[in-house]
């Protein structure tokens, strides 16, 4: 068991590294990390202005309650395990320059992404199929961004886009 915990994170590694390098390479590539992961989750709120705006109250209680859900299973994880953030772990490797974004020391999930995601999901679900899925995309390259910047692994983002869809699903039903 210990061999295949092993292997998987050094393809978590591998994967996560390879992304951080994209934009190590491409200053625009990185610039565009950095946007998604500081600023993306800024789209997400305006999201709950036009739901209040267009006064579909349910939708936006669903994605408030999604989040909270998301929230409890998160504090859950952090009590029994805090996963170091790749720019911790492999230091030597990783300079990520993280200005203006707060960090705490726990990578596991990511909570950039389950909020993200929940609010796509809730959104989605509640019959608001366009704006939805544009903010699915937009919860995609917040996690991708997450990577590239250095403050998660794969698995941490893959961990917080789960999350997010299983408390958005949960609420709705």
């Amino acid at each position: 068991m210990e061999k295949i915990f092993n292997s998987t994170r050094l393809y978590d590694f591998r994967i996560y590294y390879r992304i951080y390098q994209l934009g190590e390479y491409n200053n625009f590539i990185y610039n565009s990390f950095y946007f998604f992961a500081k600023y993306g989750i800024i789209f997400f709120f305006l999201a709950f202005i036009y739901l209040i705006f267009k006064k579909k109250i349910r939708a936006f209680l669903c994605t408030m309650l999604a989040m909270g859900v998301a929230g409890i299973v998160d504090l859950l994880v952090f009590a029994f395990w805090r996963r170091p953030r790749p720019f911790i772990t492999y230091s030597s490797l990783i300079d990520p320059t993280l200005a203006g974004m707060k960090t705490d020391m726990s990578s596991f999930p990511s909570s950039h992404t389950y909020v993200c995601f929940a609010i796509a999901t809730s959104v989605f679900l509640y019959g608001h199929r366009r704006l939805g899925a544009a903010l699915f995309l937009l919860a995609v390259c917040v996690a991708i961004g997450r990577i590239g910047v250095g403050l998660h692994y794969p698995s941490d983002v893959i961990g917080g886009a789960l999350l997010g869809i299983a408390s958005g699903v949960l609420v709705y039903l």
